[in-house]
């Protein structure tokens, strides 16, 4: 298993491209070889196969998405076909089903399609893959409690599959067989009372450790540190709003700049109120420094180009679909997403 680290980091670089780009050349790249990812080192796991259901329900919305696309949005110059159409005149405007298809149109809902399903096997690698407890307890002092409560939300939904997988199985061997939608009433039952029990048991536990107790006084969190917490975030919500709309990068990108690390300051102030101990430590082994290289290279050589105003991320198929543009180094950096199924092959044993 790689270290918690090095997955974040993971994590982040396969994000970009499906968040940068509709690039469908980028698209492609990215999705496949985090798809490798998924199947190399998920396939076998309970949480893999818990996050298949999930997958295939993404896969359909998004396919929802591509039709949905295509016969409300009759934009673009390429005529495919011709429906027809039934328009709804509202009060801001008029809503129209059907209508000229446009292979303009098609193409969009395709792409916006790839992304979604990008980010959706991202996300199932990384919950499927990465070891939660170790992410807790790699969080920053400041955020600890924090951290529990995002460690408990993200691993409430792959415990409700396993959960449901359960009782569908002992419903089964009890001769329960679904035939209509009635039919489902008895699982969700059943899930909804387990739900129930694992949380009175885990706020129990929560309440026997002390979570949330007041303690001693805090000696750190004064009136100005606040204040400097209140200015980071003002400074940084500027620069991004800044980079967004404004064309002077330099003025965005030092004011995000310096509100960071006057948050990240602060924020390291306040943490020293919090003493936390480690039995054993996680060491880094020669495949988490490889992964976290090949990370870094994807996030430097994406950010490089996001700085540089790079028209090789741009893809607006409308009004008329031409040949999306393709770098050959920003398709090369992608490829290092696969990089962790690369590497569970080379150091099994690491």
């Amino acid at each position: 298993m790689f270290h918690t680290t090095a997955w974040l980091l993971w994590l982040a670089a396969a994000l970009v491209p499906f968040t940068l780009t509709k690039n469908p050349f980028y698209l492609f790249i990215a999705l496949g070889a985090v798809a490798v990812d998924y199947y190399v080192l998920c396939r076998h796991s309970a949480l893999g196969k818990s996050w298949g259901a999930l997958l295939w329900l993404g896969t359909t919305v998004a396919l929802f998405s591509i039709l949905y696309n295509v016969l409300f949005v009759n934009v673009g110059a390429t005529r495919l076909l011709t429906l027809p159409a039934y328009r709804w005149t509202f009060n801001e405007g008029v809503v129209q089903l059907g209508g000229a298809i446009t292979l303009e149109s098609l193409v969009y809902g395709l792409v916006s399609a790839l992304s979604l399903i990008g980010l959706l096997v991202a996300f199932a690698t990384f919950n499927a893959v990465a070891d939660h407890y170790q992410l807790l307890r790699s969080a920053p002092r400041f955020l600890y409690q924090s951290a529990i409560v995002l460690s408990i939300a993200v691993t409430f939904v792959p415990q409700m599959v396993l959960a449901q997988a359960e009782i569908r199985e002992a419903q089964t061997l009890r001769g329960h067989r679904f035939r209509a939608v009635r039919d489902l009433i008895p699982l969700f039952v059943t899930l909804l009372a387990e739900g129930l029990e694992h949380s009175i048991t885990l706020a129990e536990s929560m309440s026997a450790r002390g979570f949330g107790g007041s303690g001693a006084p805090s000696k750190t969190r004064t009136p100005l540190l606040q204040i400097a917490i209140a200015v980071g975030l003002f400074m940084v919500l500027t620069g991004v709003v800044a980079l967004k709309y404004v064309s002077e990068k330099m003025v965005g990108g030092g004011a995000v700049v310096v509100g960071a690390a006057l948050l990240v300051s602060a924020l390291w102030r306040v943490g020293r109120d919090v003493h936390v101990s480690r039995y054993r430590r996680i060491r880094w082994a020669r495949r988490d420094v490889l992964l976290a290289l090949a990370a870094g290279v994807i996030l430097a050589v994406w950010g490089a180009g996001w700085w540089s105003d790079s028209l090789h991320f741009i893809f607006y198929p409308y009004p008329r679909l031409k040949m999306p543009p393709f770098e050959p180094l920003y398709g090369a950096a992608l490829v290092l997403l696969a990089a962790p199924a690369l590497l569970s092959k080379m150091f099994p044993h690491d």
